[in-house]
């Protein structure tokens, strides 16, 4: 009986072991089954951050983004209504047309809204139109409604009187027209520090090139459009508008204070008799003949020469 009952446990100990290594079998062959089976719909994890962060970096957006112009627009500033921006267009006179008369002038309100834009028969006769730049031909300044200089310059004076005057290059214009404007009533893109390229800020900057830059658009790729360079030269002027008016106005401020210190200066002369009576001039040694030694004529020479 005693061996019976050792047998009957081993058979049962081995039973136990058989059925954990076909539970374990099985598991294992469904473990199998799942990793071979292809899913019906991809898991939605897939597409979380934390699991897919490196799609979601590479995927387009829906929406596009704002254009560089429109992104440039938003950050130009409010001008005033006192702000007009003007260009004008020459033509050659003289020998080989070297000399530059005004040909067509165009006058923008602070809006970019054009109210003055006329072709100008100059008194000269032209020998250079400069077709490939100004688009100008004989036939265009020969045109029922050109302007004659003094008309065309009257007009311009009108309109520019009292105006805070933006353009690119201005001092051409202004000769063109020969018409004179205070210098704190112009802002001149092409001098404007702030407004030079990064990296090239000693180089004056051409108006193409600033609005390429700056505002990220292509103009004068082939005649020059002087409504449009007025335009360009008016955004430019809005983006550094708060900048530049800061600016002349501590300009303004500082040489008012200096004109007052010049004033005072000049009509009491003060600080001038106050020197003099500051330094004290002791009298130069005499030798006993009467004449001055050779440590006095030192002297004499140093304070004449100061």
């Amino acid at each position: 009986l005693k061996h019976t009952g050792v047998h009957a446990a081993r058979r049962s100990a081995t039973m136990g072991v058989d059925v954990l290594k076909k539970l374990k079998k099985g598991a294992r062959d469904r473990q199998k089954q799942d990793d071979q089976a292809v899913p019906k719909h991809e898991p939605c994890a897939r597409y979380f951050v934390s699991n897919n962060w490196k799609n979601l970096v590479s995927r387009k957006g829906s929406v596009a983004p704002k254009t560089a112009e429109e992104i440039s627009v938003s950050h130009e500033g409010k001008v005033s209504e006192n702000v007009v921006a003007m260009d004008c267009e020459m033509v050659g006179v003289g020998v080989d047309g070297l000399r530059s008369v005004l040909a067509r002038v165009s006058v923008v309100d602070h809006n970019g809204t054009t109210i003055f834009d006329a072709f100008v028969r100059p008194k000269e006769e032209v020998t250079d139109y400069r077709t490939w730049i100004t688009g100008i031909t004989k036939a265009t300044l020969d045109g029922p409604r050109v302007l004659l200089e003094d008309v065309a310059r009257q007009r311009a004076s009108e309109l520019l009187q009292g105006k805070v005057v933006v353009g690119h290059a201005l001092q051409n214009d202004f000769a063109a027209l020969n018409l004179d404007h205070p210098l704190t009533m112009i802002r001149d893109t092409c001098r404007f520090r702030p407004l030079r390229i990064p990296g090239k800020e000693k180089m004056t900057p051409s108006l193409k090139r600033l609005a390429a830059h700056w505002l990220h658009i292509n103009i004068q790729d082939g005649q020059h459009d002087s409504v449009e360079d007025s335009r360009i030269a008016l955004r430019l002027y809005r983006l550094k508008c708060s900048l530049w008016e800061r600016m002349m106005r501590g300009a303004m401020r500082s040489g008012r204070q200096e004109d007052e210190q010049d004033d005072d200066s000049d009509d009491e002369g003060e600080p001038v008799e106050e020197e003099v009576e500051a330094r004290k001039v002791e009298p130069l040694p005499v030798e006993k003949d009467g004449n001055l030694g050779k440590k006095a004529r030192a002297q004499k020479r140093k304070r004449e020469t100061a």
